[in-house]
């Protein structure tokens, strides 16, 4: 759990530095925006309608929820989201896995509209064949920059990965919070300090050759395990502030309303929201408890 005093100023320093999200007179002209991380039309709808989103983003697994059942549906399923959306951001995933291939299809979606971000995995190419260039996505990501097309890069889960994305030209980063917590429960050692899945150094020396130093030791056990997502967000959000890198922040994998205001204290710039939470975010029990007295006594007031 951060704590607001451990935020530091240079996070508002930053976010002076970046354009506008609302209009100048708007009280919340520097806040985050909202994405929704659907590609159901018939979420995006009302949500859009609302002002509660002013973005999507998408990727295959959520393209076939939405009805998709080859390449020529998703299309038009992502046409769709981008004519109601215009001039909103939306995020279309590459599904192609060589440079050549994936810069050939990022130009067939870019076409597909004006508000197209491009997304973009930064790694893990070699985990679906070992002969695959492990910096594909970051040369993607460079020579997209080069066109001028926006991109979002995806898959990310340390910090080292968001500034390479960045370096490369990258719009948008976008950490995977709540699936950093899984990971660690899943394969952290019981009998070892939590997060070590993630984060273990016992002999400098790495002897054993059992290091494990996939994210820092402040995210992988610096609190919870379940808020090792929201420290990543934090780490990287600082950086970014440490040198004045523009590349905005999109705080990914969020699971409840909770972590929404968490990733707001870590200084995500943007958040991209399952539509089932988003539809959360206006509920307390609470609130609800406070309507239905001022309702039940408002009665007295009828003629």
């Amino acid at each position: 759990m951060l704590k607001p005093s451990s935020i530091s100023a240079a996070n508002l320093h930053r976010r002076r530095q970046m354009n506008a999200v609302n209009p100048e007179n708007h009280p919340a002209k520097l806040g985050p925006r909202i994405f929704a991380d659907t590609a159901d039309i018939a979420e995006i709808r009302p949500l859009f309608e609302a002002g509660i989103i002013n973005g999507v983003t998408t990727n295959p697994t959520l393209l076939k929820k939405a009805g998709a059942d080859s390449w020529g549906s998703s299309l038009s399923i992502l046409q769709e989201i981008l004519a109601l959306l215009d001039p909103y951001p939306v995020s279309l995933e590459l599904t192609e896995l060589t440079e050549a291939g994936m810069l050939q299809q990022a130009t067939e979606l870019a076409s597909l509209g004006q508000n197209s971000v491009i997304k973009v995995p930064v790694g893990g190419y070699q985990a679906v064949n070992k002969d695959y260039d492990p910096f594909t996505g970051l040369k993607v990501l460079r020579v997209l920059w080069q066109q001028n097309i926006q991109t979002n890069a995806t898959l990310i889960f340390n910090t080292t990965q968001a500034f390479w994305a960045a370096n490369a030209g990258a719009t948008y980063v976008s950490p995977f919070l709540g699936r950093l917590a899984d990971y660690c429960y899943q394969n952290d050692l019981p009998e070892k300090t939590p997060g070590n899945a993630l984060y273990m150094v016992e002999d400098h020396k790495n002897s054993r050759d059992d290091q494990h130093v996939f994210n820092t030791e402040y995210v992988a056990s610096g609190g919870a395990t379940k808020d090792a997502g929201v420290r990543l967000i934090h780490e990287i959000v600082t950086v970014f502030a440490n040198y004045d890198i523009q590349t905005e922040v999109l705080a990914a994998s969020v699971r409840n309303s909770v972590q929404l205001s968490e990733v707001l204290l870590a200084g995500a710039d943007i958040l991209t929201v399952p539509a089932k939470v988003l539809m959360q975010v206006a509920d307390h029990p609470l609130s609800s408890a406070g309507m239905k007295t001022f309702f039940e006594d408002s009665k007295a007031f009828t003629s």
